[in-house]
């Protein structure tokens, strides 16, 4: 197998965004690890579909601002033997590094559960960020994007009141005059 510095890209068949069997190319994961791995960083598959830019908040904390920025997003993500074969750093350095804080090119993503017993290994870069630093080039200029909290497991945010003084009573808001009955924007309940 030869050594590729520039990494497919993962276009999706669909617009709307990737079906599991490409966001498991995309991640370089196994097809069991894929909707594990979207629930921990809370990519809902929609129809099928993980949007891609969904992906790229949650997991990198950015979005393409151009079209060749999008390109370089869709790259298949690469693991740490790719970035060992880079920059000649081997992988137990790496690690090392990034636990120290040491680590001198992007950090990535860690996809694999950090409350497993063991540490996991499933750690993944975008291959451009760090290519352009290996190379000397200018970092692409992605647009830079808080990713959305992640809800604890087992709880439905959307369904939950804000606090137990909006639950209120349930009785009361039934039987309440139209001027007093919250209007749908205020009570935006599970339905």
């Amino acid at each position: 197998m030869t050594f590729e510095l520039y990494r497919p890209e993962i276009i999706p068949a669909k617009d709307a965004g990737l079906s599991t069997k490409e966001l498991k190319l995309y991640l370089g994961v196994g097809r069991n690890s894929v909707a594990e791995i979207a629930r921990r960083f809370g990519v809902e598959k929609m129809h099928g579909i993980y949007p891609e830019k969904v992906l790229w908040r949650q997991l990198f904390g950015v979005l393409p601002a151009d079209d060749s920025t999008r390109s370089l997003l869709r790259e298949s993500l690469v693991d740490i033997n790719w970035v060992r074969k880079v920059t000649g750093v081997t992988n137990s350095t790496i690690r090392d590094n990034l636990r120290t804080g040491r680590w001198q090119y992007d950090r990535g993503v860690q996809l694999g559960d950090a409350d497993a017993e063991q540490a996991p290994r499933m750690r993944r870069w975008l291959p451009a960020l760090i290519r352009t630093r290996v190379l000397g080039s200018p970092v692409p200029s992605f647009e830079i994007v808080e990713p959305v909290p992640v809800p604890a497991p087992g709880s439905n945010p959307r369904c939950e009141p804000a606090s137990p003084a909006d639950a209120g009573d349930v009785f009361e808001t039934l039987f309440a005059s139209e001027a007093a009955r919250p209007s749908n924007a205020e009570n935006n309940n599970c339905q």
